[in-house]
């Protein structure tokens, strides 16, 4: 497996990335990894979010795993670690994503650039998981979305009441960003096609669980490719 480290723009700013891939793999399809807020272990060296590229990465597929802008050596226009640490805070505090999309999606446009292929998936862990399923709703070419962590008590799944691609969420029994009975409501305003999995004896972070995690995704990818 190759890890290339990768730079692209966003808003005129230089965001940083890891593009994972096997060599030998001939018109890969491709998988935009979004990870969680930057306050609560979000980057692309996150537990969950790495284990997911190197899984799939070592199955065939090409994933690229990202900072947002102000986060690690991606960049931002603020300037200080103090306005950026608030930037961030108001972005959860208010559950405004719009910047985590853009760069979201300026990461989908430059994978569709280097790898080419039009067989495009999504994951995306707690905050991600919203932002990754924001992107699915928006691009045409991404063909399914996993979610994991979703925080369904704080944000509103009513968009996806009319989204049609197949969709993975992923939860654990002992989750602070939503509970099973949230779990369950948020769900009922999501259109088929959808799968719902629940980690038991497991929390928010998953530790130890990443390989059980990364390959329901895989096995969920894999079938829905196309035939």
């Amino acid at each position: 497996m190759i890890e290339e480290h990768v730079n692209f723009n966003s808003d005129g700013m230089k965001l940083e990335g890891v593009l994972s891939y096997d060599e030998n793999a001939v018109n890969p399809p491709s998988m935009i990894l979004c990870p969680p807020h930057p306050h609560l272990g979000g980057d692309m060296e996150n537990n969950v979010i790495t284990a997911l590229g190197n899984v799939l990465a070592e199955c065939g597929f090409a994933a690229l795993r990202f900072n947002y802008r102000g986060v690690g050596c991606s960049e931002s226009r603020l300037g200080n670690i103090a306005e950026e640490y608030k930037y961030w805070e108001d972005v959860l505090n208010n559950d405004n994503y719009s910047d985590a999309l853009a760069d979201s999606t300026s990461a989908l446009d430059y994978l569709e650039s280097t790898v080419g292929t039009n067989e495009i998936y999504v994951a995306g862990y707690s905050f991600g998981a919203v932002v990754a399923m924001r992107l699915s709703v928006k691009n045409a070419n991404i063909r399914a979305f996993a979610s994991i962590s979703m925080p369904f008590g704080r944000f509103d799944t009513s968009f996806l009441s009319d989204c049609k691609k197949p969709k993975l969420f992923i939860c654990a029994d002992n989750d602070f960003a939503a509970s099973i009975e949230e779990v369950e409501k948020g769900m009922l305003s999501i259109s088929e096609p959808k799968i719902l999995e629940v980690i038991e004896s497991c929390d928010h972070f998953y530790i130890d669980r990443e390989p059980e995690i990364a390959n329901k995704v895989l096995e969920f990818f894999n079938c829905n490719k196309t035939k």
